[in-house]
């Protein structure tokens, strides 16, 4: 790393300042993957961990070098706000943008306004939705986040390591009620190490936080495998002091993305392992965990 920067360091001064100018504002420029406009790409790590957990109203709270349930293979540390799946809203939608280069300032500042956000994330515009939001780019802004990953080649393995907050900064024109929003560059490498297309219609149709949780888990895997029940307590961050009110808690979720067409249908074995049956998904990418998940309709849920 510390190589390359001194061979850009070097190319810079080679170039004519119109042209030095144009080469820092492009390394300060994320380059994100193209997806299709109704879907949202987002990194496989923010889907197969507890960074946006399953958090209970008013129980919200600061964390400091916490770490974060995730995958085997996954290490993140995180100081900040707890953050939720409203949180995962905002940050899908910020990347969403600024993948589309939407409004596009200079400086790299992508430009919404609230109103047009808001609905974009299913949310109403009025004044606790603005403000609402306004505490969610506080946090994503306000994050310190480590993040260990083992990216797997056919060769050979090797990790990746991130360390910083998920959102840049941001500006908020109140009369205009406009946002200008920067996402952290180096944020898009973390697409390096996997990522997923979501169903965007299909998860604004979800009303829980959990089910909204194991859309974007089991949309990151190519052919979900049996998962244990207490494995997904974890990974979600779920609250639920009892296993039992979870297990309650889980079935509800998951009658739920058969409802809106994300899985056929769904049981929890005699080993408490839950099996799921997905849509049969569109095209991969370059990453197991890589899918879009088609639309549709499902016929039945068993559950146990």
């Amino acid at each position: 790393m510390d190589s390359d920067r001194e061979g850009f360091n070097r190319a810079l001064i080679n170039l004519s300042p119109e042209l030095r100018k144009k080469a820092l504002e492009l390394e300060e420029t994320p380059f994100l993957p193209d997806w299709p406009e109704k879907t949202r790409g987002v990194p496989n790590l923010c889907l197969r961990s507890a960074l946006f957990g399953v958090i209970k109203r008013g129980r919200r709270r600061a964390v400091k070098g916490e770490l974060v349930a995730a995958v085997k293979g996954l290490d993140i540390r995180y100081t900040g706000w707890r953050l939720d799946q409203g949180d995962f809203d905002v940050l899908a939608q910020s990347l969403h943008l600024a993948a589309r280069h939407h409004g596009k300032t200079s400086g790299n500042y992508v430009r919404f306004k609230v109103s047009g956000f808001l609905k974009a994330i299913g949310r109403q515009s009025g004044k606790s939705a603005r403000e609402w939001l306004k505490d969610s780019l506080r946090r994503l802004t306000a994050t310190a986040v480590e993040i260990n990953v083992e990216i797997h080649h056919p060769y050979i393995n090797e990790t990746f390591t991130y360390a910083g907050s998920l959102v840049d900064e941001f500006y908020y024109n109140e009369p205009a009620q406009t946002y200008f929003l920067k996402i952290n560059p180096k944020l898009a490498a973390l697409f390096d190490a996997g990522w997923t297309q979501l169903q965007w219609q299909q998860r604004l149709h979800l009303k829980i936080d959990l089910a909204k949780w194991l859309h974007g888990f089991y949309a990151s895997h190519r052919e979900p495998f049996p998962v244990k029940v207490t494995t997904l307590k974890h990974l979600c961050g779920s609250e639920c002091n009892r296993l039992v009110d979870y297990r309650r808690s889980l079935r509800v979720a998951l009658n739920e993305l058969v409802r809106v067409g994300a899985l056929v249908a769904w049981k929890i074995d005699t080993e408490d392992r839950v099996h799921v049956q997905q849509i049969p998904a569109g095209p991969f990418s370059n990453e197991g965990g890589i899918a879009v998940t088609s639309g549709g309709h499902s016929t039945h849920t068993e559950g146990a």
